[in-house]
Formats: C-alpha cells, structure tokens, sequence
C-alpha cells in the first residue's frame, strides 16, 4: 500500500466516519477510489486530506458556495417577507369575514322583525270585516 491509498477500514479511521459513509462518498464522487486485486482503495490527494463535509477542503469550491450560500439566504429573506405579507393580508380578510358575519346576522334578524310585522298586518287585515277593509 502506497501513502496515499487507503482501504475502506483505513479511510474510515482517518475521517473518524463509517466505512457505509465512505462509500457513499465514494459513490457519490466526494472521494475517488480504485479496485486493485479485488479490494477497493481510496485514493487521497492534498484536497481530500479533510473530512469531505468540510468546505474547506477545496478552496476552488468553498467560494461558489459561499456565493450560493448567500444566495439562498437572500431567496429565505425575500420568501420570509412574503410569508409575513401573505400573513398580514390573511389578518385583513379574517376581519373582513367576521365583519361580514355581523352584517348577515344582523340583516337576519331585520328580516325576521320585518316577515312578523308583515305576518301580524295580514292577520290584522283577515280579521276585520269587509266593509271595515273597505271604507276604513
């Protein structure tokens, strides 16, 4: 085994990770690997000295994604303000309805105070006589 091969035990001692984990890495491009012999070796390089979690391994990569980093803050601030407007337009219409409420439950009980004036009218006017429905 040369310096910069390691086994996929070794690479896990060396990242104080998993041996799973490593070859997610590896599966996943973080690391590069090789099969000699039917056993598979990780191959390090001065950029792969670090965990390949830590940012700071590249620092080619760590500035893209610094900028990318900032970038989705920004876009978190701009949905966070809209979610706060979107709140606020909520409030308004929450108000607007139990405004609305108050005026059908009042326009409810105008109608029913009107439908039994109206009630007690036609009564009124069933029990009189002709000629007093007449010449009143």
């Amino acid at each position: 085994m040369t310096d910069n091969k390691l086994t996929i035990a070794e690479a896990a001692q060396h990242f104080d990770v998993s041996e799973r984990t490593i070859r997610r890495w590896v599966e996943s491009g973080k690391l590069v690997a090789e099969r000699t012999n039917g056993q598979r070796f990780v191959l390090l390089d001065t950029r792969t000295e670090a965990c390949p979690n830590d940012q700071t391994v590249d620092k080619s990569v760590s500035i893209p994604l610094e900028s990318e980093n900032k970038n989705l803050r920004d876009q978190l601030q701009r949905a966070d303000s809209e979610i706060e407007s979107l709140r606020d337009q909520l409030s308004r219409k929450d108000e607007q309805i139990d405004h609305l409420t108050q005026v059908v439950a009042m326009s409810q009980k105008n109608i029913a105070t009107l439908s039994e004036q109206n009630q007690l009218l036609l009564e009124d006017q069933q029990r009189r006589p002709w000629w007093k429905r007449i010449f009143r």
